[in-house]
């Protein structure tokens, strides 16, 4: 029987904080021996990722601990930590299996890393469906290189996680597993008898027209319904903005439809121009064929995706756990308000057990495949087996 707990703090001082959340873990659910237990901790408490996520070992008996850095952190209360400390957990007891992986030297090994973390997944065979949980360092990761690596070794295997982040303060985010943490590296858990329904909640809107791709080159946008991408693009501004490309361009991102329309697209930024040959770079690999069209932040759609992924998960029998990975705008809500979101997921979900960070790119399935998201939230309910269907576990 899958069973979970959750527990939160903003005690400042370490030790204090472990023994705070170390108490709650223990009254919160029973122990199993295969228990996996993941945390969060917001800058201040950075050099102590290791300390932690031993505390965190300790009090619920996991054998698998993995954690990461991160600016703000979403705890048990269903606040959001902000400027404020903060130490989030959640365990995961009743599993079939679970296997952790730490992996450092990330930068320009992506590729690799993903085949190893792949290998360790189909190292148990196909009988014992398996999901990965992991956590990247933001700054050296490649997220679409990891993700083939995956796949090229374990074969369709449903992928969730975050980048680590920090307050800009440091210039670092770090991860960790059982006894060692750091920066450029990544860790995570292979989970066995649990299904995960992972749900995006995007906090862009695409604005105006969508345009056909119908030249590009890996992440070149040449031409959009026949004409020069970057010409298109900017006719599409406001007069006032046309003068200073540089800047307006600064102020949106692009929305990219792979897939059926109903599908919330994926959003990327745009990383570049090239005004000679009028094309347009973004954060990804563009298809020829796909439909693209900007983007900017909308309060009203990311209430309303989030309000109903939420009701998507409120639906799941026997819903054990929440992870939430929420996205913001530069330290501010795209909601609106401070903390709606964690208001929300807490109306909704009641006493659901739930963790999680604020991070600006996140991993799941969507339409079939694992990408990563940027400006998105992302909540993966944890459940029995068979309580999720395939379709739903693999964002179609």
């Amino acid at each position: 029987m899958l069973s979970a707990a959750s527990s939160a703090t903003r005690e400042k001082r370490v030790d204090a904080a472990i023994h705070e959340i170390a108490a709650r873990l223990r009254s919160g659910g029973r122990v199993e021996p295969e228990t996996a237990a993941v945390f969060f901790a917001s800058d201040e408490y950075g050099p102590a990722l290791e300390k932690i996520g031993r505390g965190v070992g300790r009090a619920s008996g996991a054998s698998s601990v993995i954690g990461c850095g991160a600016e703000s952190v979403v705890g048990s209360e269903g606040e959001d930590s902000g400027s404020a400390p903060g130490i989030a957990a959640l365990t995961l007891s009743g599993l079939t299996g679970v296997e952790r992986f730490y992996l450092p030297g990330l930068r320009g090994q992506s590729e690799c890393h993903g085949r190893e973390i792949g290998r360790l997944v189909s190292s148990r065979g196909s009988d014992d469906r398996a999901t990965i949980l992991l956590f990247a360092d933001s700054y050296t990761l490649a997220p679409d290189e990891l993700l083939n690596g995956i796949s090229d070794t374990a074969g369709p295997v449903p992928v969730i996680g975050a980048g680590a982040t920090e307050s800009g303060s440091t210039g670092v985010t770090s991860v960790a597993a059982h006894g060692v943490s750091g920066g450029n590296a990544v860790s995570g858990l292979i989970l066995r008898g649990v299904s995960v329904l992972p749900v995006r909640a995007p906090i862009y809107a695409p604005v105006g027209s969508w345009w056909k791709v119908t030249s590009s080159s890996l992440n070149r946008i040449e031409r959009l319904d026949g004409r020069p991408a970057l010409e298109r693009v900017l006719e599409s501004l406001p007069e006032t903005l046309r003068d200073d490309p540089e800047a307006s361009l600064g102020l949106v991102q692009v929305a990219v439809s792979e897939g059926e329309e109903a599908a919330p697209p994926l959003l990327r930024p745009i990383v570049g121009a090239d005004p000679e040959r009028g094309a347009l770079m973004i954060g990804d690999e563009v298809v020829t064929g796909c439909r693209v069209a900007l983007a900017t932040p909308d309060p009203v759609l990311a209430r309303r995706a989030l309000e109903t992924a939420l009701e998507r998960l409120s639906a799941v029998p026997d819903l054990a756990a929440v992870l939430y990975f929420h996205s913001s705008l530069g330290g501010r809500s795209p909601y609106g308000l401070p903390s709606l979101d964690t208001a929300y997921v807490r109306r909704e979900l009641g006493s659901v057990p739930l963790a999680g960070c604020g991070s600006y790119v996140t991993i799941s399935p969507h339409l079939g495949r694992n990408r990563f998201h940027h400006f998105s939230g992302l909540l993966a309910g944890l459940a029995p087996v068979g309580a999720i269907s395939e379709n739903e576990a693999w964002g179609r």
